[in-house]
């Protein structure tokens, strides 16, 4: 129980960092893309290429973790997306930007696996409550990564913020060198990607895929719309997005500690249907206080989802095995992103809202949640 408590104390810091960094380089990059002038459908292929990449490679990052350990790869991923994000600031030339933000997606990848990998591997007993602790904290991560990004470009412009991104990372980097050495590798049973291994978690797997979707399409079609098409200060554009992320995060930890398992069987819908009135908000908005509460609704619908998904996961997966099947579970980080900024970006291509068509992906949950009784 103790190594389980230190696990999930540091795994959820690790998280926390990793959602703030993750939420600060969307609004930063959203933002840096527009202000030079990248045209819609390459300012989407930015957001596709390198979740598209990194779609590849979490199953080996699954296999890796279950071989070596987590340490050095949360090492390796700190490092590189620290440095691959500085770089971005020194170019606007396409072909790079893309290069560069498959290393960004790449190391993001690995972070978000690895620290899943770590923080959930033990849980056993009353995952509910556990998990909702871990993705409760690396959810308010993401309130302070889109909250500060426009505060920050308002005060020290882009390139003051991207370097003020870098030494965080570097920093971190740093810190984390000293801790890690407190926790040894375990051998595990080795595993490897499968078709099995994709049946165990394609429940949760299209659940999450989909609700992310719904989020990553917000996020980075909101602040192109809000600053490009509504002229708000990138400020008040972070204080909305984060909003959702605050919501969710505190939500998350509510659901876990006070909502009745009983309930369980109806979370995912009550997700899709709380997504669902988020968009409606959305799409007919005409204040901020709208957006804010369309925000909050696709949080508060995200936390539902987020909880079912892991507590799934920790009831129906042996230890030793939760490497391979967390690193497959998480693709839909990537699958989400790339349908998320994909789909949006062909609506307004053909003259529609990019709004609308996020009904599509609270459509699919509700609708698969139901053929499978969930």
């Amino acid at each position: 129980m103790i190594v389980e408590s230190k696990r999930l104390i540091f795994g959820s810091i690790l998280g926390f960092y990793k959602s703030f960094f993750h939420g600060f380089t969307l609004v930063l990059f959203s933002i840096y893309f527009t202000k030079i002038g990248i045209s819609l459908l390459p300012y989407a292929f930015l957001f596709v290429i390198g979740d598209g990449v990194s779609f590849f490679l979490k199953p080996v990052i699954g296999i890796l973790s279950d071989k070596i350990g987590e340490k050095y790869l949360l090492l390796i991923a700190l490092l590189l997306s620290s440095v691959s994000t500085l770089l971005i600031s020194l170019t606007n030339n396409i072909l790079y930007l893309a290069g560069l933000q498959v290393l960004v997606a790449v190391s993001l990848a690995t972070f978000l696996t690895v620290v899943i990998i770590f923080s959930l591997r033990p849980i056993i007993q009353k995952p509910e409550k556990k998990v909702s602790i871990f993705g409760g904290v690396s959810g308010l991560g993401w309130v302070f990564g889109l909250l500060l990004p426009g505060i920050f470009v308002d005060i020290f412009s882009l390139k003051g913020t991207f370097n003020l991104l870098f030494f965080i990372g570097i920093t971190i980097s740093i810190v984390y060198i000293f801790l890690m050495k407190e926790f040894k590798y375990e051998l595990r049973e080795k595993s490897y990607p499968s078709i099995e291994t994709l049946k165990k978690v394609l429940d949760p797997l299209i659940y999450k895929t989909f609700d992310i979707a719904v989020f990553s399409a917000f996020l980075i079609f909101f602040v192109r719309f809000a600053i490009g098409k509504l002229g708000m200060a990138g400020s008040i554009v972070s204080l909305i997005v984060a909003f959702e992320s605050l919501v969710f995060g505190l939500s998350e930890i509510l659901i876990g500690r006070y909502a009745k398992v009983e309930t369980k069987r109806m979370w995912i819908k009550w997700g899709a249907l709380i997504h669902i009135t988020g968009i409606i908000f959305l799409l007919f908005s005409d204040n901020i206080f709208l957006y804010f509460l369309a925000s909050g609704l696709i949080g508060l619908a995200g936390a539902f989802i987020d909880v079912w998904c892991y507590s799934f996961l920790c009831e129906k997966i042996d230890v030793s095995k939760r490497g391979t099947i967390f690193s497959t579970f998480s693709l839909s980080q990537d699958l989400s992103t790339i349908a998320g900024s994909s789909l949006p970006a062909v609506a307004a291509f053909f003259a529609f809202s990019p709004f609308a068509s996020m009904f599509v992906f609270p459509l699919i949950i509700l609708f698969y949640s139901i053929k499978r009784g969930e």
